[in-house]
């Protein structure tokens, strides 16, 4: 196909001579626009040229309105104020349970939960075997676990 030598863009009934740059990024900008607003929103039906059938591609997107009326459940997101209340009491429970620990036990605690170095790192961080590392996280978390 031969390139056209003038380029025209509709604004408002109005027809406006522009630079090929200008109306490729214009009309990429439209055919975006389309997608977000109607490609993603809608339903698309295409039909297989072999048989024949009719196959509807569900939209990627819906709306609040739209599954409400398709009787779809939400599940509350929302943390309930018993929720917080426990969570807050048990995180003052470790946080004191923590502190019973020993220096090494701690360090061992923090680096593995919340530093999240992996267990064979700190193994070798700390010149021992990963399975005498592993044997030892799972007292202290026991030794946690009493204390909670």
């Amino acid at each position: 196909m031969a390139e056209r030598d003038t380029y025209y863009v509709g604004i408002n009934g109005q027809s406006f001579e522009v630079s090929k740059e200008l109306y490729d990024a214009y009309y990429k900008g439209k055919r975006k626009e389309k997608y977000f607003t109607h490609d993603l929103k809608e339903d698309q039906n295409r039909v297989d040229k072999e048989t024949g059938e009719v196959i509807i591609i569900p939209s990627r997107e819906d709306s609040y309105e739209r599954l409400i009326e398709a009787e779809r459940q939400f599940a509350e997101d929302a943390e309930t104020v018993e929720d917080a209340a426990v969570r807050a009491v048990m995180i003052e429970r470790l946080n004191k349970a923590l502190h019973m620990l020993t220096k090494e036990e701690a360090a061992i605690i923090y680096a593995l939960f919340y530093q999240e170095i992996s267990e064979a790192e700190l193994a070798k961080q700390q010149g021992i075997a990963r399975t005498t590392l592993q044997s030892r996280k799972y007292k202290i978390l026991e030794k946690l676990k009493n204390l909670l």
